[in-house]
């Protein structure tokens, strides 16, 4: 493993991979930068690297403790255990503690890989490992019925589906007001500020499109990052007002499909579908009408000097910040 210190020297090294999930693209790390955190950059090789990754650094509550936490990683193939396994052992070393997230496809020789290098699967798991990946390019794969017939409902109300290449300093407030409208309405603890969704609009490879009423009222937003092949899904703001509206979310997503295959773009990952037996199944059964290719991700892995620190960080994920388990 080599760490790179320069963040542009980084993500010339990563232009060369194939896989880059959104939350390890340069769009994504501007805005985590923004948010004042220490990053820091990792290859196998700057010769022919086949993995990169980032990650944030910063201390764990109530010790004085360095972690790093990983989102993903960049790759080209992965098909040899050892790569992973020196990479992640070589990151190990270095820090107290390490947290990966990875929004990878599941490859067993990554989970043999990283579980020699000493990770484990963590206390309690806190995102949902599953997604949908869309084939933009199959033609059998067939929307649900209620998804089609959701969509004709749409297209006779006159929605109107755009992508906003420049989206004005108005156009951005407006998506974190009804971001922050849908946060509330969905009992969301998670919101998001003017200045990280401005610094992600600011990189070309991140797509805003908008659905309006004929009225050109602003019914939902949706961003989209896309790399080489594949466009990932990452942020959704309705309006309470788009509910009056049947169809409307279903009318967005199938257009942005359409946009996408016309630009070249094979595949969309939905990101994450939560199946369960609670409130956000409701996401799952929105999503799975899409009849994308039901994908596992290699999920969550940690590694823990002190197993009594690992503890009290799940108790403190869990009880304080009330994060959800999957």
């Amino acid at each position: 493993m080599i760490e790179i210190t320069d963040h542009s020297n980084f993500f010339k090294l990563q232009q060369q991979m194939q896989y880059v999930p959104f939350t390890q693209s340069e769009a994504w790390c501007n805005m985590i930068v923004g948010k004042e955190t220490k990053v820091r950059f990792f290859v196998n090789s700057t010769e022919e690297p086949l993995i990169a990754a980032w990650g944030v650094e910063s201390k764990i509550p109530f010790f004085n403790k360095t972690i790093i936490r990983i989102n993903g990683e960049a790759y080209n193939k992965i098909n040899d255990e050892k790569i992973i396994k020196e990479f992640y052992q070589d990151i190990q070393s270095s820090f107290e503690a390490v947290e990966i997230d990875s929004n990878n496809k599941y490859n067993i020789d990554f989970e043999i890989g990283i579980r020699r290098a000493g990770f484990k699967r963590p206390i309690g798991t806190f995102s949902c490992p599953l997604t949908l990946e869309n084939n933009l390019r199959d033609e059998q794969q067939n929307r649900s019925r209620s998804w089609k017939r959701n969509v004709k409902v749409a297209e006779k109300s006159g929605l109107i589906f755009q992508e906003i290449t420049q989206p004005s300093v108005s156009q951005i407030k407006e998506f974190v007001t009804l971001f922050s409208e849908m946060a509330k309405t969905k009992n969301m603890t998670h919101v998001v500020g003017f200045s990280e969704i401005e610094v992600l609009l600011s990189d070309s490879s991140v797509k805003l499109y908008v659905v309006s009423t004929p009225d050109n009222e602003t019914l939902a937003f949706r961003i989209v990052q896309v790399h080489k092949a594949y466009a990932y899904d990452i942020f959704a703001s309705n309006s309470d007002k788009s509910r009056e509206y049947r169809g409307a979310t279903y009318f967005m997503v199938e257009y942005i499909f359409k946009s996408l295959k016309q630009e070249g773009i094979d595949y969309f990952d939905f990101g994450r579908i939560p199946p369960s037996n609670h409130s956000t199944d409701k996401v799952y059964e929105f999503k799975i009408g899409a009849r994308g290719n039901k994908v596992q991700y290699n999920g969550e892995w940690v590694s823990y000097k002190s197993f009594k620190i690992e503890l009290l960080v799940f108790l403190y994920k869990y009880f304080k910040l009330k994060k959800q388990r999957y």
